[in-house]
């Protein structure tokens, strides 16, 4: 018998958004998605939840924008 897998699709980050925090920060990456997933209360964990939502808006709003160009 085939046992189904269902993957988690609750916390799924973009992770091009992922690399840059790391290259920025310089954390792992499993870090970056343990403060993201509000696993971990710091201010480092603030700031980083900050600079992934300011950076899905821009990713966001440059595919919107050029979508709409085309």
């Amino acid at each position: 018998m085939d046992k189904r897998t269902k993957k988690n699709t609750k916390y799924t980050y973009d992770p091009s958004l992922i690399k840059a925090l790391v290259e920025k920060y310089g954390y792992t990456p499993s870090y970056i998605r343990k403060c993201l997933n509000l696993n971990s209360n710091s201010i480092t964990a603030d700031t980083i939840k900050a600079d992934y939502k300011e950076l899905e808006k821009k990713l966001k709003d440059i595919l919107l924008n050029f979508n709409n160009k085309a």
